[in-house]
């Protein structure tokens, strides 16, 4: 005699959804592997961007006396970056001689410096937090206006637009120089270099 032996069979649905789950657990990791892949792929081909000019509130300015040239006084002009990122500088700083350490000061002798553009060669310079750029500038001392009418004063202020900036940055300085608004006292000797 024949005795039939019974199975205990899962249900065909039990094994669909067991079948499912072990898949699901072989492609998740697979999936976040790829996923990780391409994001450090993306990463490393996207071009970084270039540091953006510097802007009056990124820049501490200073002016100080250097030393004293042919019927010159030669001061140093530093630009330090202040803010958290690195940002640019790079060609000539717009000065002025002024008369107040804000907007309503008047120019004192000519308003536009004179530019020695072939002195040094231009180069964009990239300042980092707390690192540092100079210029040269040169004020025309009394002495070089013997001979022709002068009218000398003490200037206070220094008026510096950074390169590429609309908004000027006023500077303590004591130069003493004629004021005359056809007396060339200003002369920019080099243009932004680093600050070694």
């Amino acid at each position: 005699m024949i005795t039939s032996v019974a199975f205990n069979r899962p249900p065909p649905s039990s094994v669909s959804n067991h079948v499912r789950a072990l898949s699901l657990r072989a492609v998740v990791p697979l999936l976040v592997i790829a996923l990780a892949a391409l994001t450090m792929a993306s990463c490393a081909s996207s071009p970084r961007l270039a540091p953006a000019a510097c802007t009056p509130t990124d820049l501490r300015v200073t002016v100080a006396f250097s030393q004293g040239a042919t019927q010159h006084a030669i001061y140093d002009l530093r630009f330090t970056n202040v803010s958290r990122t690195a940002c640019t500088l790079r060609g000539y700083p717009g000065v002025s001689l002024v008369t107040a350490g804000n907007s309503s000061g008047r120019p004192i002798g000519s308003p536009r410096p004179l530019i020695w553009r072939n002195r040094e060669p231009v180069a964009t310079v990239t300042l980092a937090p707390g690192q540092r750029a100079l210029s040269l500038l040169g004020v025309a001392e009394t002495v070089m206006f013997t001979g022709s009418s002068c009218t000398p004063v003490v200037a206070h202020w220094l008026k510096v637009y950074p390169p590429r900036a609309s908004r000027a940055v006023y500077v303590p300085i004591k130069a003493v120089t004629c004021s005359l608004s056809s007396d060339q006292v200003l002369e920019i000797i080099s243009p932004i270099y680093p600050d070694a």
